[in-house]
């Protein structure tokens, strides 16, 4: 017997999106190009709950129009979504499972946890782990500890947390408890370090640099009319690098120089040498970097240097190549590096120069643990220093964060990203489907189309939902920007209220002469 169903709200199926489940598994609906946004869902299931399960519940969620069909001894099979039909043999709805297509239907397959089953009327799936940001940010979050601290890597580990969680818009309440945690282990000199071993560079640094990409002003977290940024610059030395225990290295040269870049501070010189002359003396022959000069090179102080070297605004010269090629040399048959630490840095880096790094955030997604961590030692379990630098890497985005409210005294330094994140509450009585966001009054090269969430496959009556926009100042100005939002049921499109803010760029002189 075979008969059709349409399933708008398959009511008996909705505990299992929040089941106290046995097993988590991602579901996608993958729409093909047109007006229906793909639909990303992580499902908490029962152990022994089918694929036709999932999917049902998730669609429910999202109120999506199953056309279904069932065949007694075979179970259901997909005629349709959202009125988007089978068309046979030229198109049709598919069953991934993990990227691969299923060999049997959804009634019969039992996704495992962490399996990512699909539907796509394309020829090919999204990807078999879509959400690998969004677990590693689960993963953060839930690693918080009551006083504040977030893994077990004190204050170095809760910065690196901090600048990752500083990409979502939610999750407040664990980002005030982790600047609370930074903030108790600051020392009366304005630096930070690991509790009870006094203050030192990289710790410094990248406590700043969380701080900063949080919304905090230099100001802020100040003591005794001393910043952390006038700690750092204290700890330079006579060759131009900086040092956390005496002389210059790699390490403790690359945070000073990305954390001095996202302060907005210039790139101060010491005996007329540059943080950039130092680590370009201690670069090694095959284009990589070690902790120490004349050390061997690393993958991680290679990528450190990469990054640090562009914030100090070097041109993309021989020496930037070398580094650049000693990365790509060192990828394995898979395009990863040695371990996920390195492979996130070298995302990073490869993403500040330019460089193609899609491959190595290929490999990054592989490497990631069934928690949602990573590590560079995975028997170890994961940490919160690998799993933020890896959710930074998986976003997308380069270090310095840079990230500046659009509301930080009106003026914005040219080159910052800048976060708008636009509120939207639905105050009507029906649902709105495809909700989009515009800012209107900037370039449209500045948008960071990949970065940025700009639309909605829904707003129901009551929700609100925030669009987050990340924009790069990229000349000088004066910008009125607002958010245009438009939506299938509504009349005409509404507009936000108006932001005014400068973008300037610093005046340098030069002078030449010859001796």
């Amino acid at each position: 017997m075979v008969f059709l169903k349409r399933f708008l709200v398959f009511c008996a199926l909705l505990f299992l999106l929040g089941f106290a489940s046995a097993k988590d598994v991602t579901v996608i609906f993958n729409f093909p190009s047109g007006p229906h946004a793909d639909v990303i869902k992580l499902a908490s299931l029962p152990e022994d709950a089918n694929a036709f399960s999932a999917f049902s519940a998730a669609a429910a969620a999202d109120s999506l129009d199953l056309n279904l069909a069932y065949f007694d001894g075979m179970g259901f099979f997909v005629n349709g979504i959202n009125g988007i039909n089978n068309n046979w043999p030229s198109a049709y709805w598919h069953f991934w499972v993990n990227g691969s297509e299923a060999q049997v239907g959804i009634s019969g397959f039992i996704p495992a946890g962490n399996d990512t089953i699909e539907l796509g009327y394309e020829n090919s799936p999204l990807g078999s782990n879509p959400l690998a940001f969004e677990r590693a940010i689960d993963w953060l979050a839930s690693s918080q500890k009551q006083g504040g601290e977030i893994g077990s890597h004190a204050v170095w580990g809760n910065s690196f947390a901090l600048m990752a969680l500083s990409l979502v818009e939610d999750r407040n309440s664990v980002k005030q408890k982790a600047i609370d945690y930074l903030l108790s282990n600051q020392y009366p000199n304005a630096g930070f370090g690991y509790p009870g071993f006094g203050a030192d560079t990289g710790h410094s640094a990248v406590a700043s640099m969380a701080l900063l990409s949080n919304g905090k002003k230099l100001p802020d977290f100040g003591k005794n009319s001393i910043t952390a940024i006038d700690y750092i610059l204290s700890t330079q030395q006579n060759d131009g690098g900086f040092s956390s225990w005496g002389n210059s290295d790699i390490d403790s040269t690359s945070w000073a120089v990305l954390a001095l870049s996202q302060s907005g501070a210039g790139m101060p010189e010491k005996n007329g040498f540059s943080p950039g002359d130092f680590m370009l003396n201690a670069q090694n022959a095959d284009g990589g970097f070690g902790y120490n000069k004349g050390d061997s090179s690393k993958e991680d102080f290679t990528a450190e240097a990469l990054l640090a070297l562009k914030s100090e605004g070097l041109a993309k010269n021989q020496p930037v190549s070398n580094a650049i090629s000693f990365l790509d040399s060192r990828k394995d048959q898979n395009n990863c590096l040695s371990n996920s630490y390195a492979t996130a840095l070298a995302v990073l880096a490869f993403n500040a120069w330019g460089e193609q790094y899609s491959s190595l955030q290929d490999c990054l997604k592989a490497q990631q643990l069934s928690d949602g961590g990573f590590s560079r030692n995975p028997s170890a379990g994961s940490n919160s220093v690998d799993t933020a630098i890896a959710a930074i890497a998986l976003k997308g985005r380069a270090l310095p964060l840079s990230v500046f409210s659009a509301d930080y005294n009106g003026l914005i330094p040219v080159n910052s990203i800048i976060k708008f994140s636009a509120k939207i509450k639905n105050t009507g009585k029906i649902k709105a489907t495809n909700v989009s966001v515009a800012l209107q009054g900037l370039p449209a090269d500045w948008i960071d189309t990949e970065s940025s969430t700009t639309s909605f496959s829904s707003i129901l009556p009551g929700e609100t939902k925030t669009a987050v926009i990340f924009a790069k100042a990229k000349s000088a100005g004066n910008f009125s920007v607002f958010a245009e939002v438009s939506a299938n049921e509504i009349s005409k499109n509404i507009a936000s209220n108006a932001l005014g803010f400068e973008t300037a760029a610093a005046l340098l002189e030069a002078s030449l002469s010859m001796e």
